[in-house]
């Protein structure tokens, strides 16, 4: 299983736009994760300024971007899909003991 990361940078107003917005986003995002594709997502900082999703699938990651209300809404005014060689830890995709 390889990993992608689905990063997020937050627009400014990030925390007061949400709210109309969130649970369509929440409801996306379990969605991707009862298919399989989503392992885990979230905001990072506190206030946030980005989010992480970690999927096992660039194209599922893409798809998931393409329609999260975040994104369309604009409050997300960047996004990317990385690939992220996993190495250590029980699902890591390729894992490397010494």
């Amino acid at each position: 299983m390889a990993h992608f990361l689905l990063r997020y940078t937050l627009a400014p107003d990030y925390l007061e736009r949400r709210g109309a917005l969130r649970e369509a986003h929440l409801a996306l995002a379990w969605a991707a994760a009862d298919a399989g594709t989503l392992i885990l997502g979230g905001a990072v900082g506190d206030p946030p300024e980005s989010a992480l999703l970690l999927f096992t699938d660039s194209a599922a990651a893409r798809a998931f971007a393409e329609q999260d209300p975040y994104v369309t809404e604009g409050i997300v005014t960047h996004w990317d899909v990385v690939p992220w060689a996993t190495v250590a830890g029980v699902d890591a995709a390729t894992p490397i003991r010494p």
